[in-house]
């Protein structure tokens, strides 16, 4: 995929978290995984987390998601999947963690999709190491 035209879907990602995010965020971590099934449909799954305030509260996620939906976040992640797909750079997961400065770091997994695959400890341990990042 053209490096251009992959900061464009990145760009757009971070903007539909911001836009999903819960009033007066500080912190947000998004972690996904897309993989298509043996009917060439494409599986995703999604997880978030959310900090808020002055002293960097964490939404409890137990009522609900974090991050409200959008199409556009979804359709976006959808096309950077696709656009990589079938090449050296296919990726399995992407975790972002962004703060409300405008900070952010994204790191594409290429390997397992534990999130998809249920396996609570591998998919904890990428949101926590995305946490403590930033």
């Amino acid at each position: 995929m053209p490096f251009l035209r992959k900061a464009d879907l990145l760009n757009t990602i971070l903007n539909e978290i911001t836009l999903a995010a819960p009033l007066d965020w500080r912190k947000v971590v998004y972690y996904t995984e897309r993989l298509r099934n043996e009917h060439g449909e494409l599986r995703n799954a999604v997880i978030s987390e959310c900090w808020f305030g002055d002293k960097m509260f964490k939404v409890n996620s137990s009522r609900g998601p974090v991050l409200k939906s959008s199409i556009e976040l979804f359709d976006a992640v959808d096309e950077l999947y696709e656009c990589d797909e079938n090449t050296k750079d296919q990726w399995f997961g992407l975790g972002i963690s962004l703060t409300s400065d405008g900070k952010y770091l994204t790191k594409f997994y290429y390997e397992g999709t534990p999130l998809l695959n249920k396996n609570t400890i591998d998919y904890t341990q990428r949101v926590d190491a995305l946490a403590e990042m930033n």
